[in-house]
């Protein structure tokens, strides 16, 4: 398979119905970086800019990461890419070999990482964060359903979209 760079004019993508494919959010260097799977993404404009917001708990390895590294991608992958989707939002990488473990393919690309498998990948830019605080809940009750007891909450990354890859 080989990646080629698409314009957003070129993608057709439905944020709502595409999260169900999945997502891999991976941040870091050839060197060192790591996945995690992600259900949760958001896609629009922010300051005239294509922008991809993600959401990372500080308890995931992946956090580490994204606070370290300019750039991170967003890649989506089939069906058939779903075990290996599973162990990445399963384990975590300072546990364990997610690469070995779920048999993705990475490749260096540029600032950050790809993987051989993915169908669309996101190259993003970071250009902001900010974390989720429960005064900020206008919906108390969304907030209890999902974080209950806890005390830390996710931080949120905006990333402005640099370049979109499709894999034929």
């Amino acid at each position: 398979m080989s990646f080629e760079e698409i314009t957003l004019k070129q993608f057709d993508f439905n944020p709502f119905t595409k999260i169900d494919d999945w997502a891999l959010l991976t941040a870091g260097t050839e060197e060192k970086f790591n996945m995690m799977t992600i259900t949760g993404v958001m896609c629009g404009k922010f300051f005239l800019k294509p922008m991809i917001q993600v959401y990372v708990h500080p308890d995931r390895y992946s956090y580490e990461f994204l606070e370290d590294n300019d750039y991170f991608t967003v890649s989506f992958f089939d069906v058939p890419h779903h075990p290996a989707l599973q162990i990445c939002g399963r384990m975590h990488g300072n546990e364990c070999d997610k690469v070995a473990e779920s048999g993705l393919h990475p490749l260096p690309f540029e600032n950050t990482v790809i993987f051989e498998e993915a169908k669309t990948i996101f190259v993003c830019k970071k250009v902001y964060h900010t974390d989720v605080k429960k005064d900020n809940f206008d919906s108390q009750q969304l907030f209890k359903e999902y974080y209950k007891e806890s005390s830390t909450f996710h931080r949120i990354y905006l990333g402005q979209v640099e370049k979109v890859l499709s894999n034929k």
